[in-house]
């Protein structure tokens, strides 16, 4: 069934499913505001499976910005009899020929993509909500960041796909990602023992540095008007960090993200959720993140700290007071993907994300383009990078058989760094 009118939304029951009955589904279009938030019902049903990024409110304040440019958004409910067992929203793009469906999102792209499901190790109703996203009305079905072996990965492998990122190796596909599954330790001490002396002698050392001065605060912000004075820092300080290292990143040039999160702030109950956590001095920021909350997890989402503050690892203090939150309130943590040393060091669990392009229509195909062409410049990347390498490399060599002088090396090196 496709399109079906909002005004025949049923509120989702959830007594057991009768024997014999069969999966079915309904994709609800909405294009307004009025139109998604009768949906609320169908959230609150799973809301006790609903990944972070994917709650009602998340996806609510992202449909509304979805509406005000002027794009569809879609609902796929997959239904066992009168139970609702999965539900997938996304919204309509056109790029030039083609319609792409992509998950809601606060504007940074960096969601996970996937469905909700009332069991999240079923493969049986991912391969059914993505049967049902093949009604949305879309050429393309983008999702980025799945967990390779996950049951989605799983469903994903019987459906049409890209044939340039199928044909790009798996190592170029993946992108490695850490987390902390705080469940597998009785106390956040159990925890914090398992990681390094220098990360854990470090945190006491240089927390007592950094109370010499001043009031330092931990926590998170429990307001409105705090969320959104320690937002705006946040998106300020990240922007000014982007543009000094050259960094075009799109979502940091303007406050749309920024923005967004301010609306979700307003929204929820912020003493209850830790939307924005930052460590203060002297009620200043020093360091904050935006975090996505879930009932299992806590992703932590964009994060920014002040480099005036780098000597005192304010970035770590920040990670040591959302570990123990999160064990406290029975929640694993997930640093998403893409490396970074903070990341390595705090983690116990290491895994791998990619992509996918499903191809719902023949017009669909018309996606291999311009994936053919980002490979290519990527492919570009990897080659002038190797280049730099061996060049700097040889140099290095030829220069220790000359007998060049270490001030010498230090000087190519600092011309390698810059280039």
């Amino acid at each position: 069934m496709q399109d079906t009118p909002i005004e025949a939304l049923c509120v989702p029951e959830t007594a057991p499913a009768e024997a014999g009955t069969r999966i079915h589904h309904v994709i609800r279009v909405c294009r307004s505001a009025a139109d998604f938030a009768r949906l609320r019902p169908a959230w609150d049903a799973l809301a006790a499976s609903c990944p972070p990024g994917l709650d009602f409110t998340y996806c609510e304040v992202a449909a509304a910005r979805a509406f005000a440019l002027g794009a569809t958004v879609s609902v796929a409910l997959v239904n066992d009899g009168a139970v609702l067992v999965a539900l997938c929203p996304v919204m309509i793009v056109r790029r030039g020929a083609y319609r792409v469906a992509r998950a809601l999102g606060c504007g940074n792209d960096q969601e996970y993509a996937g469905p909700i499901v009332a069991d999240p190790g079923d493969v049986g109703l991912y391969s059914a909500a993505l049967e049902a996203l093949s009604g949305v009305g879309a050429d393309v079905l983008e999702m980025v960041f799945v967990e390779r072996d996950s049951p989605l990965a799983t469903a994903l492998a019987h459906v049409p796909q890209s044939w340039v990122t199928r044909a790009i190796p798996e190592r170029w596909r993946r992108v490695d990602s850490y987390s902390i599954g705080l469940s597998a330790f009785p106390s956040y001490d159990a925890f914090i023992a398992t990681r390094p002396e220098s990360l854990r002698g470090s945190l006491r050392r240089r927390a007592r540095r950094l109370a010499d001065h001043g009031a330092v605060q931990y926590g998170w912000c429990q307001d409105a008007d705090d969320a959104r004075e320690v937002l705006t820092w946040l998106f300020a300080n990240k922007r000014r960090w982007a543009i000094a290292r050259g960094f075009g990143t799109a979502f940091l040039m303007d406050d749309r993200v920024r923005d967004f999160f301010i609306d979700v702030a307003g929204r929820i109950d912020l003493v209850a959720t830790p939307l924005v956590f930052f460590v203060k001095l002297n009620g200043k920021p020093v360091a904050a993140s935006v975090n996505l909350v879930g009932p299992r997890c806590i992703e932590y989402f964009i994060t920014t700290y002040d480099e005036s503050y780098a000597a005192f690892s304010v970035g770590n203090l920040l990670v040591d007071s959302i570990v123990r939150w999160a064990h406290e309130s029975g929640r694993d943590v997930d640093f998403r993907p893409f490396f970074s040393t903070y990341k390595e060091r705090w983690a116990s669990r290491k895994s791998w994300y990619e992509s996918h392009f499903v191809i719902l229509t023949l017009r669909g195909r018309l996606v291999e383009l311009p994936l053919a062409a980002q490979q290519l410049r990527r492919v570009v990347r990897k080659l002038i990078a190797l280049a730099d390498d061996r060049f700097f490399g040889l140099g290095t060599m030829l220069r220790a058989r000359r007998g060049t002088s270490k001030s010498d090396e230090g000087r190519g090196t600092a011309c390698r760094t810059h280039w």
